[in-house]
């Protein structure tokens, strides 16, 4: 008899664990297939993304092939931050717990870290939110090229967002065809990212027919706080907008506030690197206006995202619970799970590991028109997105209850990133080719 109710007991607490992580209510009888997640976890913005996962998962039924998908996910924060070091002790842990494929990482220089870890393993990563160019192109400029990463291993990384270099000449293709800018003067910040985002928005722009008025670098411990001289010049000759290519702890938004100090006034633009609640208290009350990018779609846009998004808000109520790469997460984690599936379909298993792991990154690699929240995505043989599409956002004062932003200041917290519009770089000519979502 108490075997009997053992047996009860144990099965009441398998089930109640598959519905707390979304899973389905049916005991899988084959085993486990452990899909690993890396993020900061520990951040707003690295839980709304697992929340993503968590969302993909359950609307799978919770197993594959009859075998219990298990979210193996691990928080790479370290002190406030996403830790590179942290990300490779979780690599390491996935791959020693026989996780079979993983979503992540949320930043590229734990990428940089990771790769080399899990590329000899065949471990397919793929991150909804990377946008380092040399993660996955042999550019002139990367001080570790994609095979400096793998080696000789076939690819292994993967991501559903674009690169900066395409932010870079999306706010080039705005600049000169939404708001009409001819002559535009451009502050980097000399770091490495900064000035090959600020050389490919100086190629688009001059490829559009723009010139560039004045181009300035500049190094945070020797500029300080004070951009006066350098915004002067820009205005001395002729500028019509700056694009800002750097970070936001480059001080790189201050210039933005001190342009009204000059009484100069004229669009101020840049990448995701601005994009932040920093840049928007160093800009102040002059941040309204203010201009970036994301390299991806934002799902509350696109009206075939809807659906899915209402559904997912049915079970994560909390407004925090969503942010700017959740929907982005969810399809990484489908194509994840379909390439699980494709590898079942082969008669490859889990058991060799080994084998499994390499079916499903071999089937990541290969694809082809997945259909999903933000649209239909293809891998190219770099691991690249076939979606090219950047957000543009604009700095705007919102009203305490509304949630139709990106992000906002953290002490003005009225002055918020709002989205303005979609471009497409995957057209031949990109200048603000606007999408066409009911083909998505």
């Amino acid at each position: 008899m108490r075997s009997r109710f053992h047996a009860i007991a144990v099965a009441a607490v398998v089930l109640a664990a598959l519905a707390a992580c979304g899973g389905s209510a049916q005991v899988a009888s084959k085993g486990a297939v452990r899909i690993g997640v890396d993020l900061p976890e520990a951040l707003p913005d690295g839980a709304a993304t697992l929340n993503g996962v968590r969302f993909a998962v359950q609307r799978a039924g919770g197993s594959v092939g009859g075998w219990t998908l298990v979210i193996d996910h691990r928080d790479d924060t370290r002190q406030g931050a996403p830790s590179s070091d942290a990300g490779v002790e979780n690599v390491q842990a996935m791959l020693a717990n026989g996780d079979v494929g993983m979503i992540g990482p949320y930043t590229s220089s734990t990428a940089n870290a990771e790769i080399p870890i899990a590329a000899p393993q065949h471990f397919a990563m793929i991150s909804p939110s990377t946008t380092q160019p040399c993660l996955t192109r042999d550019e002139s400029f990367c001080s570790k090229h994609p095979q400096d990463l793998r080696g000789a291993n076939p690819n292994n990384f993967f991501r559903l967002v674009t690169t900066n270099l395409e932010q870079a000449r999306a706010m080039a293709d705005y600049f000169f065809d939404t708001l009409g800018v001819r002559n535009v003067a451009i502050l980097d910040d000399s770091a490495v990212l900064g000035v090959a985002s600020a050389g490919a928005f100086e190629a688009e722009f001059k490829k559009l027919g723009g010139t560039v008025a004045k181009h300035s670098e500049y190094k945070r411990d020797q500029q300080g706080t004070d951009f006066k001289s350098i915004l002067l010049s820009f205005k001395n000759a002729g500028a019509q907008a700056v694009y800002a290519s750097g970070f936001d702890f480059s001080n790189i938004c201050i210039p933005r506030r001190q342009m009204e100090d000059i009484g100069w006034e004229v669009p101020f633009g840049g990448a995701d690197s601005i994009g932040s609640s920093d840049c928007i208290d160093q800009a102040q009350n002059h941040a309204v206006g203010m201009l970036s990018t994301i390299a991806a779609p934002d799902a509350m846009q696109i009206p075939a995202a809807q659906s899915t998004i209402r559904a997912f808000k049915e079970t994560f109520k909390r407004t925090e619970d969503y942010g700017a790469y959740t929907m982005l997460a969810y399809d990484a984690t489908g194509i994840l799970i379909q390439a699980i599936r494709k590898a079942f379909d082969d008669r490859y298993s889990p058991r060799d590991i080994a084998q499994f792991r390499d079916a499903v990154r071999a089937n990541v690699a290969a694809t082809t028109g997945y259909v999903g929240a933000i649209g239909t995505t293809s891998f190219d043989q770099n691991g690249d997105t076939s979606l090219r599409i950047v957000s543009i956002y604009q700095v705007r004062s919102v009203g305490t209850s509304s949630t139709d932003h990106l992000v906002c200041g953290s002490r003005l917290t009225n002055l918020c990133f709002v989205w303005l519009m979609h471009l497409n770089l995957a057209s031949q000519r990109s200048a603000s080719a606007r999408i066409p979502w009911a083909l998505a």
